[in-house]
């Protein structure tokens, strides 16, 4: 089976195989997580655990979190390039394959790729994109918690109704589940797109530089550093009360140097990401709403994703709900086995599961209001309908022998037009114009929650079928030969550079450049294993003096 399933992470992706009726993982660097961080420079592309240490001496041209910006059309300068968010997803992408391919010696040509359920068709248009600059075929987009709870309810035969809580690095879904004897049902879902674990970091990463009173110059490097410690410390607040941060030689001010002795406890970081949780738990309240279904008809409450670990996560479904959620088996990778298994499924292999996903926001145009002041959205497709579907609406010219009509298509659930996400436009044009104007406007949207337009005039039967005119369809064209530099093959370059580039500088002290000599020294002739020691080590080095 030449197919991936790629949960394609705002802080990791994580891949997966299916190969000999067997679901294997993607290893990067002895890992099965790939940090989703892209590092360009002259020397090549880094990608994932190099990358991220790289970041740290390397901001510039280093990109952390992109999933957060996809769909949006916003260039990202690295290495003095412009390039779009899918075209950088799409190298995160590409090593997965290339790792792949080494790892298994087969050639991978399709794949199925997830996304947060309440992705827009702009984001979901942007990731399959992403998948294509990586020469992979996106045969099913799918939906996060949908896949985890593929993960979960595989070759389970008892029929349950769950709830499935996925909080990552950068977004939060949930989703109602219904498993009847393998069907896998989804009857709702809730979720929001900027808020995750990547959240929870940054406001840890700022209360440990006010703890530490430092009266200098936060730095692009300092944020990433402190970025990078917040994230240890969350982790470790998991299973501690407290953690003692010591950091020697952290920064530097008036030639000295200055250590970073901070200590955060557990109820510090709770108090800081209280109402965020709360505002997750809303939202699973809403969800079983949207579901029509009393909370106490719930089976179980899945937790899934990085961040779902936090244990105030618990604690608060639990008061509201008065169910104890459950951790799934390895939140972290539950995504990424859903999406294989989904392409298991495609390929016609026997998983014991079936799979009716739904989408998450109501489709539908613009339209004059009774007053015929203004303009207000008519749904088409309704939030939660099952999917593949298509809707048929009729609408009415406005003045006779309407020559013009312009559909366009927006996604939300409010009336006001504002408040809804416009996704884009089609025009139909009618040559020989009847007085009293009809069209019939036609929504389908498949099983990846890609939506295609048709407008028919119902008297004169002239068709047009939208393309949409978003950022997204007319803006990747002209950079698609960006994303053909070749991954690096040896990052040790990058790091020799940055050191020797200080051994130049004369501003830095004879004893530091000693220093830094030995440390390139053992570096180039140490082992792999020895080498990722001595490589933290010395991008601390570059860290303390380059930023001085």
């Amino acid at each position: 089976m030449d197919i991936l399933g790629i949960d394609l992470g705002t802080t990791n992706t994580v891949a997966t195989v299916y190969k000999d009726n067997n679901l294997e993982f993607v290893s990067f660097d002895n890992s099965d997580l790939l940090p989703s961080v892209v590092n360009i420079s002259d020397n090549g592309v880094l990608v994932g655990q190099k990358a991220k240490n790289i970041a740290v001496v390397s901001p510039e041209d280093t990109v952390i979190s992109i999933k957060r910006k996809m769909g949006s059309g916003e260039k990202i300068t690295l290495n003095s390039k412009d390039y779009l968010p899918e075209e950088i997803s799409s190298l995160i992408i590409k090593k997965i394959k290339e790792e792949a391919t080494k790892q298994f010696s087969s050639e991978f040509s399709k794949c199925v790729i997830t996304v947060p359920a309440y992705f827009n068709e702009l984001q979901r248009e942007a990731t399959a994109k992403a998948a294509k600059l990586a020469n992979l075929e996106p045969i099913r987009i799918l939906n996060e918690p949908t896949a985890a709870a593929l993960s979960y309810g595989a070759n389970k035969d008892d029929d349950a109704i769950y709830a499935i809580y996925d909080l990552g690095g950068g977004t939060f879904d949930v989703s109602i589940i219904e498993n009847s004897q393998g069907m896998i049902e989804v009857l709702s879902t809730m979720g929001d797109n900027n808020l995750g674990g990547d959240d929870f970091d940054e406001a840890l990463a700022d209360l440990i530089w006010k703890k530490s009173e430092f009266k200098i110059e936060k730095t692009q490097k300092i944020k990433i550093k402190l970025q990078q410690l917040a994230e240890k410390v969350k982790i470790e607040l998991s299973s501690r009360d407290e953690v003692e941060l010591d950091e020697k030689f952290f920064a530097k001010q008036d030639n000295k140097a200055l250590h970073l002795e901070v200590s955060i406890s557990k109820e510090e970081f709770e108090e800081l990401i209280s109402a965020s949780i709360d505002k997750t738990v809303n939202l699973l309240i809403d969800a079983i709403d949207d579901a029509k279904i009393d909370i106490d008809e719930l089976n179980a409450i899945i937790l899934t994703g990085g961040s779902s670990r936090i244990p105030l996560i618990g604690e608060k479904i639990l008061e509201q709900s008065e169910i104890l959620p459950v951790l799934i088996d390895d939140p972290d990778k539950a995504v990424a086995v859903g999406a294989i298994l989904q392409g298991a499924m495609i390929e016609g292999k026997d998983t014991d599961s079936f799979l009716i996903d739904i989408t998450p926001y109501s489709l539908g145009t613009d339209v004059l209001k009774d007053d015929m002041f203004g303009l207000e959205f008519s749904k088409i497709i309704m939030k939660n309908t099952p999917i593949p579907t298509t809707k048929t609406n009729r609408y009415y010219s406005a003045i006779s022998y309407q020559r013009n009509y312009e559909i366009s298509i927006y996604q939300g659930e409010d009336i006001n037009l504002s408040k809804n996400v416009k996704i884009g436009m089609v025009d139909l044009s009618i040559e020989n114009p009847p007085e009293d104007g009809k069209i019939d406007v036609t929504f389908s949207l498949d099983i990846d929650g890609i939506l295609n337009v048709k407008g028919i005039e119902v008297n004169t039967g002239e068709i047009i079928e939208g393309q949409f005119k978003s950022k997204i369809s007319h803006t990747t064209r002209h950079s698609q030969k960006k994303v053909e530099i070749e991954m690096i093959s040896d990052h040790d370059k990058i790091i020799i550079t940055k050191v020797e580039a200080l051994l130049k500088n004369d501003s830095i002290l004879d004893e530091d450049k000693e220093d830094l000599r030995e440390l390139k020294k053992k570096f180039l002739s140490a082992n792999e294993e020895k080498k990722e020691e001595i490589e933290e080590e010395i991008i601390d080095s570059i860290f303390f003096l380059e930023d001085n």
